[in-house]
């Protein structure tokens, strides 16, 4: 079947989006991203990055009926979990994936880096009105429950939210703050860690943020998932989502859903990989030994925590946690 006038002015429309994106984060620099600068709200801490005047638009941002959210802390899975959730809204389409880059097709909601310092930077809560109401909206937050859009929670859309071991996620954190700042912004892995273990971090308490889906994981409109599960079985993973958003896919289509999803395929696809758009924030090319996607792995936080550390972790969780069911191994 041919391709609607509609259909092809919105693909012409969004290549000239992705190419102003590009240009735009190309005179992005490390310096003008502040990642670990933290400003209050109500109660959060949140990077400055995500501008106050954003956090009060969203209490009346229009939430549509079909919406999806991907929800997590930062370094818990968000990217991949994404993925799977647009090829799966996608019906597998790895063609049409694959014109678009990830970090594009599911919008960050609060968070608009350089922001502070570059004020021409589109913000993705005024873009995300734009998009045709002719498919659902993938949208990414790292934004705590109590904090994202209140018609989230009024009209009940489906979200998908991710959790993973503390331990990791610290780990995958400084790593990451590692390859975004400046060279005068750098933080230790004992600060990172500090800052994590006492909830001053942009985002929170993770503990906090954990238990607020944790308690609403039966609710109909949410999928409560564990990466370390991913992990394990992805296709499973990619089944589960698939029946949570009230899609039938043929065994193949799951298939190449799955295959697309693995973290090698995603680590070296410019589609799925952020370093495509992240580099030009470098000079045109990532650090050396530096990646968004980085291992990807489980229990990485061995070879970075020491026993002192992990013991604090442990000792934190047994505390947040007490009667709430929710562990980790």
């Amino acid at each position: 079947m041919g391709q609607t006038f509609s259909e092809y002015f919105q693909g012409v429309m969004e290549s000239m989006h992705q190419r102003q994106m590009m240009a735009i984060m190309a005179k992005v620099k490390p310096e003008d991203i502040r990642l670990m600068e933290t400003y209050e709200y109500e109660g959060v801490p949140l990077a400055l990055d995500t501008l106050k005047s954003t956090m009060d638009d969203l209490k009346t941002f229009e939430i549509r009926e079909d919406d999806v959210f991907i929800v997590t802390v930062p370094k818990a899975g968000t990217t991949w979990t994404q993925e799977i959730m647009s090829a799966i809204m996608h019906d597998g389409d790895i063609e049409k994936l694959n014109k678009k880059h990830t970090m594009m097709r599911a919008p960050f909601l609060e968070m608009t880096h350089g922001a502070n310092v570059h004020d021409d930077i589109p913000r993705a809560h005024k873009l995300l009105p734009r998009m045709p109401r002719s498919s659902p909206r993938l949208i990414k937050s790292h934004l705590p429950g109590q904090l994202l859009p209140p018609q989230v929670w009024e009209k009940k859309i489906k979200i998908v939210y991710v959790i993973r071991n503390p331990k990791d996620v610290v780990v995958s954190m400084f790593h990451h703050i590692d390859m975004m700042a400046a060279a005068d912004r750098q933080f230790s892995f004992d600060e990172v860690f500090d800052r994590f273990i006492n909830g001053t971090q942009p985002y929170g308490k993770w503990w906090a943020h954990y238990l607020y889906f944790w308690e609403r994981r039966n609710d109909d409109n949410i999928l409560f998932l564990r990466f370390e599960d991913t992990k394990k079985d992805l296709r499973g993973t990619v089944l589960k989502i698939s029946e949570f958003l009230g899609k039938s896919l043929s065994d193949d289509v799951i298939d190449a859903i799955t295959d697309h999803c693995t973290f090698e395929n995603m680590k070296k696809n410019p589609m799925t990989n952020p370093d495509t758009l992240l580099q030009n924030a470098h000079g045109g090319q990532m650090p050396e030994g530096k990646s968004f996607m980085r291992r990807g792995k489980v229990g990485g936080w061995k070879a970075q925590l020491s026993d002192a550390q992990s013991e604090a972790m442990d000792a934190l969780c047994k505390e947040k946690l007490a009667g709430t069911g929710l562990t980790f191994e």
